[in-house]
């Protein structure tokens, strides 16, 4: 089998567990949840994601794909996937609301950009950026020179 460092993605929010929330009661409860997020996504066959909680143990999500993957990353919070497949389209998947997105056809490149929800893509000669990834409609198109 064979094993690629582009086909798991961990994400564990850099929260201080010495930090109080600011809230008291239920509130603070929530807040705790919220921060604490820590979750896996991996290949379970070569058309399939698994997205798992590693706090609770439980799948979060199943993506079943028609062809073979070959690139996945969570965003920094674990709340939506990207993954590209061997045709070069590229996906967005929306763990809260389980639904899918095609972004971009003959994607070259592809990364979220650290520590944000801003997506940095290449199709060809197109630099490609979401900057709001909720609203994946919005894209902004540069043309550019080079592979």
């Amino acid at each position: 089998d064979h094993v690629s460092s582009h086909l798991i993605s961990v994400r564990v929010d850099d929260r201080d567990d010495d930090v109080a929330p600011k809230n008291d009661g239920p509130a603070a409860a929530d807040e705790l949840n919220r921060k604490a997020n820590k979750k896996i996504a991996f290949l379970i066959d070569l058309q399939t994601v698994l997205v798992q909680d590693l706090l609770t143990n439980q799948q979060v999500a199943t993506i079943a794909h028609d062809s073979r993957i070959d690139w996945l990353e969570l965003n920094p919070s674990g709340t939506k996937l990207l993954f590209r497949d061997k045709r070069r389209s590229l996906h967005l998947f929306d763990i809260a609301t389980q639904t899918r997105t095609t972004l971009l056809t003959l994607c070259s490149y592809v990364q979220w950009v650290p520590r944000s929800d801003v997506v940095v893509a290449q199709s060809r000669a197109n630099l490609c950026v979401w900057y709001n990834i909720d609203a994946a409609e919005k894209v902004t198109m540069v043309p550019i020179k080079g592979d």
